[in-house]
């Protein structure tokens, strides 16, 4: 499945690029901006933004937020609910983003993977005595591992 959302570009003084999504802040009430240090990257963060966005409000049976025509995203509108006095930027332009959300789900989605894994046996044994939870345990040392590592 695929979604199509009007975006909004600024490039910064320093080269850097902020990026806006109005529909899903409005949608979503939520913060839908990133940035990037180049162009390319300011539009794979606003395809990760989206993809993100859209993929939660799928996985928890929301509806997806309509998606407006790129003549209706204003500037001016967007600009003044930052409350940014003098913004010195070089230049702007609005774009549609494309997302597949299918490759997003598939590689980060919230669905369940069944994993076997190998633990002697006392250590078993002792974590059942105190009604440990094995998949959350994993998935709490798996994360920290990640995180931790970064």
């Amino acid at each position: 499945m695929k979604v199509i959302y009007p975006v909004l570009f600024y490039e910064e003084k320093e080269g850097d690029y902020s990026v806006f999504v109005p529909d899903l802040e409005k949608a979503l009430n939520t913060n839908a901006s990133t940035c990037g240090g180049t162009l390319e990257e300011a539009m794979y963060m606003a395809e990760d933004l989206i993809a993100g966005l859209i993929l939660d409000e799928m996985e928890e049976g929301n509806k997806i937020p309509k998606a407006s025509k790129i003549e209706e995203v204003s500037f001016d509108e967007l600009e003044k609910s930052l409350e940014i006095d003098n913004w010195d930027y070089v230049s702007k332009f609005k774009t549609y983003i494309v997302v597949d959300i299918s490759v997003f789900a598939e590689k980060w989605g919230k669905q369940l993977v069944k994993k076997t894994v190998n633990i002697p046996k006392w250590v078993n044994t002792k974590a059942e005595e105190l009604k440990i939870n094995f998949s959350k345990t994993l998935e709490e040392a798996l994360l920290e591992k990640i995180y931790k590592n970064k």
